[in-house]
């Protein structure tokens, strides 16, 4: 059975490809060959201001938005440019995310995020670091390139972060640092 993050991101990278295709049959007078993709035609369909939102049982489940998604007809990856997200919880708050760039994997449903990753609980948490991976298989969370994660006031910083799709237990490594009140660093 999916959680929660597992189905968002599968619903989002099912719909990116789903529109890509749909442009791609209608627009495409014959199919790209090997050798046409050899001679450097371009592979991927690009969709500019695209906005998606999943709702369920008429409530919100997450919205997301990118200056533009590509989808390479090739390898199926999904490219995102200025993306931003918002995650609905079941208790009623929510987690507000961005990033300069991303790459889905549809197949294995992992995520690569870059570029200035912020996440913005409603409840106060915080979030930001270089780089975030998402595993779908290990249903596992990696950041690294120097982090800083708040909360409530607890401000962890290291070079990588670990944690699960629930967010429960959180590693920090290399330079790890943990204040608690006072100063953040």
């Amino acid at each position: 059975m999916l959680n929660f993050k597992q189905k968002q991101f599968l619903t989002i990278a099912a719909a990116a490809i789903i529109i890509a295709g749909s442009v791609y049959y209608f627009l495409c007078d014959e199919p790209l060959d090997e050798t046409k993709a050899d001679k450097g035609i371009v592979t991927r369909m690009a969709f500019k201001g695209t906005s998606l939102v999943e709702e369920l049982n008429g409530k919100r489940i997450w919205e997301l938005s990118a200056r533009v998604i590509e989808v390479d007809t090739q390898t199926k990856l999904v490219y995102l440019q200025d993306v931003k997200a918002v995650i609905y919880r079941e208790k009623g708050d929510s987690i507000a995310v961005t990033a300069r760039e991303a790459i889905a994997n549809p197949t294995t449903r992992d995520m690569e995020m870059t570029g200035d990753v912020k996440a913005v609980a409603s409840d106060g948490p915080t979030f930001s670091g270089p780089k975030v991976q998402y595993f779908a298989k290990e249903k596992r969370i990696v950041a690294s390139g120097g982090i800083r994660l708040t909360r409530e006031d607890i401000v962890a910083t290291g070079d990588e972060l670990e944690t699960d799709d629930r967010i429960e237990l959180v590693k920090v490594k290399g330079h790890a640092h943990v204040v608690k009140g006072g100063e953040k660093p």
